[in-house]
């Protein structure tokens, strides 16, 4: 029996914070929805709390698989699926109690594939609305500049056009997937539309590890993750969206990344090295991004300054 809006959860060890999600999912003021949620091999009680969830609303489903990766667990809860718009959640975001009404009635009121809302970043210290420009119809280089700013879960799409195109989640890699995602999306339709309303919520900083996880090793990994859209003839099409891919999103990217790692005293040879390696995309002053733009050539000649500081 088919329903109006599958809701994918990938989760891996998450006892501490999936409650946050399914707790959102209960209060949603829309009842049509089902929940899959893809287990990706967790380890500790990430099951016993979901059967919880599972043995009091029959909306919530439970997949298992071996340790495959994010993507993977994400193309299979697409695959099982039976709703006619797909929505995304992270095991440690929430939604607003409207998110799936407002969503759901403005891709049907409008006859759009895709419809987005805005999300707050949601930290032990507090919370923040992160600005996002509102437009409707292509807005493909506008996500890639950044200026039309939505998280993963802040999408609402319709499956038959993931199916149509066969789009899924890159496998394999383990960065800049879920980017990689929406930008085919966006790149197949101009028939989009919004809530211009933060109707999500990303969490972050409540775990060790999302502080402690930074290494220059994802400047290389930044690098792969732009360099596989660039190479996507559905995404890449023209010399606007390679510029906003090479010229901005990826120098801005590797630039904030070298800041980050000279402000936490990363080891100078290894910030000189990724630097060295990159210097090519992170020199160039580009200014197809308005305000950002200025503040990105900024920022370069900050980082100019501190490695000539550090190279002495």
């Amino acid at each position: 029996m088919k329903t109006k809006i599958s809701v994918i959860i990938p989760v891996y060890n998450g006892e501490d914070d999936i409650s946050i999600s399914l707790e959102s999912l209960l209060s949603q003021t829309y009842p049509d929805f089902e929940v899959i949620i893809i287990d990706d091999g967790s380890t500790d009680n990430t099951f016993k709390i979901i059967e919880d969830y599972i043995k009091k609303d029959k909306r919530f489903k439970y997949v298992h698989q071996e340790n495959k990766g994010v993507a993977m667990a994400r193309n299979k809860g697409l695959k099982i699926s039976r709703g006619e718009n797909i929505c995304f959640l992270d095991s440690d975001d929430f939604y607003e109690k409207s998110f799936l009404e407002k969503m759901y009635n403005t891709i049907v009121n409008t006859n759009t594939d895709v419809c987005y809302c805005g999300f707050t970043i949601v930290t032990p210290r507090g919370a923040a609305k992160k600005k996002s420009l509102f437009v409707s119809g292509g807005i493909l280089k506008e996500y890639i500049l950044g200026t039309v700013a939505v998280h993963t879960t802040g999408w609402i799409i319709k499956k038959e056009l993931l199916q149509r195109h066969n789009i899924l989640f890159p496998e394999g890699v383990s960065w800049g997937e879920d980017f990689e995602f929406f930008c085919e999306v966006l790149a197949l339709t101009n028939n989009i539309s919004y809530v211009n309303e933060y109707l999500t919520n990303y969490r972050f900083a409540f775990k060790e590890e999302q502080l402690s996880s930074f290494t220059l090793e994802k400047c290389s990994e930044d690098y792969e993750s732009i360099m596989r859209i660039v190479i996507n003839k559905k995404i890449n099409k023209n010399s606007n969206i390679n510029r906003a891919l090479i010229e901005y999103r990826l120098s801005a990217l590797l630039t904030y990344r070298l800041l980050s790692a000279i402000s936490i005293k990363v080891a100078k040879k290894d910030i000189i090295h990724c630097y060295n390696t990159h210097k090519k995309y992170v020199n160039k002053l580009t200014w197809n991004n308005g305000l950002r733009s200025f503040k990105l050539n900024f920022s370069k000649l900050k980082l100019q300054y501190h490695l000539r500081k550090i190279s002495k």
